[in-house]
């Protein structure tokens, strides 16, 4: 499969989903190698809950050794106020309880290394086809698989490489499309608590450029999903407190 354009990677995800046949979609990346025995975990964890979305834990492929393969700490997701997504510890942070290699929910996503049951990929709205490029992309998924009937657990016995690269990133990044795309998460997603948004980045204050949300929001009364209030309260309280 091959676009015939560059659709940059939100839309080139959706195009290869709908090419796809199987009862589950995994996403992974070009630079990425997969662990021995990756796949039978994330698989075993849809089984047992077919709304939750699985992701494996992110090692390390140094750039300047790509024979080396480092393994990564396994951490939680989360993000702030102004809708950037961060590491904010490790699972022992939230449940004192917690052991090793113990499956652990996390709020939100790092990227583009999941896997989903078909029929809840297709039924929980994919990703947004009004998201360019890439950006936001992975927030607006956590928070609406949270609040839509959904949950998102890591899976420590599933270990996926990855190669990092310096912050130069070696291709052009269109911060105007990055830029818009956290517009259409906050609109759809944030609209009551856009006070708090705003106050962590005034950047997001002209909403112009948007464009249509209209079957977003559908997608969200369609879902019944729940606001962010539940959503911070039984998912992120850690959310109350950031900036």
């Amino acid at each position: 499969l091959h676009n015939a354009q560059r659709e940059g990677l939100t839309r080139a995800k959706l195009i290869g989903a709908q090419n796809t046949t199987a009862p589950v979609i995994v996403f992974l990346e070009p630079h990425c190698l997969a662990n021995r025995q990756w796949l039978e975990p994330l698989i075993a964890q849809l089984e047992a809950f077919p709304t939750q979305v699985a992701v494996p834990i992110i090692d390390i492929i140094p750039e300047n050794d790509t024979k080396a393969y480092n393994y990564g700490p396994t951490d939680w997701g989360g993000f702030t106020w102004a809708l950037n997504f961060h590491w904010p510890g490790d699972p022992r942070s939230r449940n004192k309880t917690y052991h090793y290699p113990d499956v652990y929910p996390s709020p939100a996503l790092s990227g583009g290394l999941l896997a989903m049951r078909r029929e809840w990929w297709e039924k929980s709205g994919m990703y947004d086809p009004g998201m360019h490029e890439w950006g936001s992309e992975n927030v607006e998924m956590s928070v609406r698989i949270w609040r839509c009937g959904g949950s998102i657990a890591f899976v420590p016995c599933s270990r996926v490489g990855h190669l990092f690269r310096p912050a130069s990133t070696g291709y052009t990044r269109h911060y105007e499309v990055e830029a818009r795309n956290k517009k259409r998460l906050a609109a759809v997603w944030f609209s009551d608590k856009m006070e708090r948004v705003l106050e962590a980045d005034r950047g997001l204050e002209d909403m112009s450029d948007v464009g249509d949300i209209s079957e977003r929001i559908a997608l969200r009364e369609r879902l019944q999903c729940k606001d962010m209030d539940w959503f911070i309260k039984n998912v992120y309280p850690e959310l109350e407190t950031s900036k």
